[in-house]
């Protein structure tokens, strides 16, 4: 997958931010998940991504929605999905699946 280098940094930096932005360290977001914090440190390495169960914690811990945490995937799939649309041919072209 080519986008997901590209998405890696991107990503972990916008945990790290959301995280800091309430001054929460490492330790102290990952006892309010219940978790250890190597598991977070790991996410802000780019060494590993949550699961959609973590990343709706993560969200909530850091008081945003998953979309503010995680917005790279949602361009990623606009855009994934709005090529495949082309190939379904012009009836389903004007589909409001995009918004």
């Amino acid at each position: 997958m080519k986008n997901q280098s590209k998405r890696k940094p991107r990503i972990r930096n916008r945990i790290h931010n959301c995280r800091k932005a309430i001054n929460l360290s490492q330790k102290e977001a990952a006892f309010l998940m219940g978790m250890d914090h190597s598991q977070i440190s790991k996410w802000e390495r780019g060494e590993k991504e949550p699961g959609i169960y973590n990343a709706i914690g993560l969200a909530v811990v850091t008081r945003r929605t998953v979309e503010d945490v995680f917005l790279d995937y949602r361009q990623e799939w606009q855009e994934k999905i709005g090529e495949r649309m082309k190939l379904l041919g012009p009836k389903r072209q004007n589909t409001n699946v995009l918004r």
